[in-house]
């Protein structure tokens, strides 16, 4: 009987050149894959997660969703939208979710809490509940009002004059609200993205402006 030849082991040129073709095609699909998010997020939309009460009850601290990056650039903003806020603190960029209140050129002022635009009395119904304004005034006796400068009281936040760049901002939950009141208007490059579509928690899906 004749023995069985032993399997060789041969080298192959095509299964290298297969081997470098696989690697580099995982390398582009990875690539592009890394290409489409980065300009998902930045120019169409970015995920935000609300942190804070700041504009409670309209979102809520906690929730996750993503906001509509590509609506700030081709259809800008306006008032009563709600948007994320590029902001630097302590040296470092962040994000805050506000709504807008005042437009280049407006006068906000405040007078007895209540807030005025070009002199006339801004309604907020659409997105402000009078009954929770209503809870708080009854807790703290104001709702717009600030810290004066030692804070050993609350007073109207002072009258501002908006230059042709410059927008107004403010939480829904205006007693525990960061916001121009303290920081001033904010430039039309800060308004990175507006409106909000809540995915998480699953009870409170929903388009949030």
């Amino acid at each position: 009987m004749k023995k069985a030849k032993k399997s060789e082991l041969r080298y192959n040129e095509d299964d290298e050149r297969t081997l470098l073709e696989d690697i580099l095609g995982f390398i582009k699909v990875f690539v592009v894959s890394a290409i489409v998010i980065l300009l998902f997020v930045n120019f169409v939309a970015h995920p935000v997660r609300v942190d804070g009460r700041s504009m409670y009850p309209t979102l809520k601290d906690g929730e996750f969703g993503f906001t509509n990056v590509g609506g700030v650039l081709l259809n800008g903003v306006k008032r009563g939208d709600i948007v994320v806020v590029t902001m630097e603190e302590k040296g470092q960029k962040t994000h805050w979710v506000k709504r807008v209140i005042g437009m280049p050129g407006d006068t906000i002022s405040c007078v007895n809490d209540i807030v005025f635009i070009n002199g006339k009395v801004l309604d907020e119904t659409q997105y402000i509940d009078p009954d929770y304004r209503q809870s708080c005034v009854d807790q703290f006796g104001y709702f717009n009002k600030v810290p004066n400068a030692d804070n050993s009281d609350v007073q109207d936040f002072e009258e501002v004059k908006l230059g042709v760049d410059e927008y107004y901002v403010m939480g829904d939950n205006r007693p525990y609200s960061k916001d121009s009141r303290y920081v001033g208007p904010v430039k039309k490059s800060q308004l990175f993205a507006k409106n909000m579509l809540v995915l998480l928690p699953v009870s409170d899906i929903g388009v949030k402006d």
